[in-house]
């Protein structure tokens, strides 16, 4: 064997194991949206539906009604009827996968389908499962032999994918020499708000960007009614059935160009060094986070009417 062969065998060893260190450092679980922004999607979905295509609303209640953790359902809506029980429906269903964290039903890793964009982008390896639990649930709902309780399970995971992967940091993170397995979708990377505000991860500050202070299904509503005039073109509100790629290319995008902006790549792994983020900052994150929130509650809604049935 040649000096050469040699040394490209010793590069092709180190990049093998520097993938297994980074996957065996897969991110923690981590939300997209917090409740209050996943239930402010599946609001969007049906008032959507509810303008579109409103069988589908009654098509997805029927087939809830086979679900197996609908104990859970029955308990939220509780006293609801009619149009008003089934829009709090949909907003339950969009955040059931984080409610069933650490149970049978729990799939941590189908959350997100993130790649570097930030530091050592030449990496192209990705982490999460996202992309096929999202096709994995489309073929379910289009299987005609598929039982009705499989198919409210795989209406909640989709509800709830296409709101995770509408979230910048499911889709982007960021490896450097202070990060060097990754600063796993930014949830071990600290920053502040604002001076007053306590240390918060990079990855949840953006979860909670439209966050509104008390009772997660009230914030839910106003985040949802303040959303209603958000301009988008008619073709920023379509998701085919095979759209994930889409999805994840926008969010990619966004984490590289807009979430790692120059002044968060000063973000620490200590809470208590984390350094406050510009007014301007927080003020653009907010602004993509209405118009990701808006656009992923009208495309699933656009979603639903082509794979429901």
């Amino acid at each position: 064997m040649s000096a050469l062969q040699v040394h490209l065998c010793h590069l092709k060893a180190v990049s093998v194991a520097l993938t297994l260190g980074l996957a065996a450092l897969a991110p923690l679980p981590a939300l997209a949206w917090s409740h209050q922004g996943h239930m402010a999607t599946g609001a969007i979905a049906h008032d959507t539906l509810a303008t579109r295509d409103a069988r589908t609303i009654a098509t997805i209640v029927a087939i809830m009604d086979a679900h197996p953790d609908k104990v859970r359902f029955d308990g939220h809506l509780a006293g609801l009827s009619g149009e008003a029980r089934m829009r709090k429906l949909f907003q339950y269903m969009a955040r059931w996968p984080d409610d069933i964290r650490e149970t049978a039903y729990d799939r941590p890793e189908d959350h997100y389908h993130g790649q570097i964009v930030s530091g050592a982008t030449a990496l192209t390896f990705k982490v999460g499962t996202a992309d096929a639990a999202f096709a994995r649930h489309v073929a379910t709902l289009r299987d005609p032999k598929t039982k009705p309780a499989d198919k409210a399970v795989a209406l909640c995971w989709l509800f709830h994918i296409v709101g995770d992967m509408h979230q910048p940091l499911h889709a982007g993170h960021r490896l450097s020499w202070r990060f060097p397995f990754t600063d796993r979708l930014g949830t071990i990377a600290w920053v502040k708000r604002s001076a007053g505000e306590a240390p918060v991860d990079f990855h949840q500050l953006w979860d909670a960007a439209l966050d509104l202070p008390g009772a997660d299904p009230a914030g839910a509503e106003s985040i949802a009614a303040s959303l209603r005039g958000v301009a988008m073109r008619p073709d920023q509100e379509r998701l085919a059935p095979d759209g994930f790629a889409r999805l994840f290319s926008e969010s990619r995008g966004l984490a590289r160009d807009l979430a790692y902006a120059p002044e968060t790549l000063t973000a620490t792994r200590d809470p208590a060094a984390a350094p406050k983020l510009s007014p301007a900052y927080v003020r653009r994150m907010q602004g993509v986070a209405r118009f990701r929130v808006a656009q992923a509650g009208r495309r699933l809604g656009d979603f639903l009417a082509q794979v429901v049935r």
